[in-house]
């Protein structure tokens, strides 16, 4: 399998969170940080963009729906909370 050197960009505003474009660059020019302004549709006004990788979001949704459910902490010598 290749390596993979191509990576989707999203482009969002940081207001209202519209998605403005999505970009492919190679891994080597990625930048996430930006203090750009882009036209929103949504706000009707310049606003900062941001950025991120296409389905991250989604992949950390995923993996948190993963874990097991939290307990309750039970102080030290106590007997377990039902």
């Amino acid at each position: 399998m290749p390596p993979i050197d191509q990576v989707r960009i999203v482009r969002s505003c940081s207001v209202c969170a519209t998605e403005i474009e999505t970009v492919q660059v190679k891994k080597d020019n990625m930048m996430l940080s930006s203090k750009a302004l882009v036209w929103c549709p949504g706000c009707e006004a310049e606003c900062p963009e941001q950025r991120d990788i296409a389905g991250r979001a989604d992949s950390v949704r995923q993996e948190q729906a993963s874990y097991p459910p939290s307990q309750l902490a039970t102080p030290f010598g106590a007997p377990p909370v039902r």
